[in-house]
């Protein structure tokens, strides 16, 4: 990747995204489920509603995290001298620093990339807090647009975050 930009992403950055968009949706329905049994107790113990609210808002960290630990346990015995995967390299069955890294950057850039995009086409494109568009039979304009420009800055993220890896690296070979 010598000869690519520093401003284009790289494969893998958008790659990560598209599976970021993926799992999004195993994630929304193990949140939902956590928010119900949370209102189910919090019904009877109310004091609880705050912390099952945090609970439920960081649960993508750990969902992610133990998928990053499996997911890197099956390509480490299916692809055993792979170069990418030596910093992931995991052992176990707990979720190891690299993983819980992982699934805390990979909330991060859930949470930022949905606040980018809907500011981005709020602004720009179509003012979603219109109810008109969401009447209308046809959504795939609208999802298209969310899914295109989410996808577009979780590509960004994780490219910043693959530069700033190598900056370190680079610094730590200088010295």
């Amino acid at each position: 990747m010598k000869n690519w930009s520093p401003w284009i992403p790289y494969p893998r950055s958008w790659v990560n995204a598209v599976f970021l968009v993926l799992i999004s949706g195993l994630l929304l329905s193990g949140a939902e489920r956590i928010s119900g049994i949370g209102y189910y107790l919090t019904s009877h113990l109310p004091r609880l509603d705050a912390l099952f609210c945090i609970f439920t808002a960081l649960s993508p960290i750990l969902f992610i995290a133990v998928i990053h630990h499996f997911l890197n346990l099956v390509l480490d015995t299916l692809l055993p001298k792979n170069e990418l995967l030596e910093l992931d390299k995991v052992q176990g069955l707990n979720p190891g620093l690299i993983s819980w890294w992982k699934g805390l950057y990979s909330w991060l850039v859930i949470v930022l990339a949905t606040m980018l995009s809907i500011g981005v086409l709020d602004v720009f494109l179509v003012p979603l807090g219109s109810t008109r568009y969401f009447y209308r039979d046809d959504h795939t304009f609208i999802i298209s647009a969310i899914a295109i420009t989410w996808i577009v800055f979780a590509a960004y993220f994780y490219h910043f975050e693959h530069l700033v890896k190598q900056s370190i690296v680079a610094n730590a070979k200088k010295s």
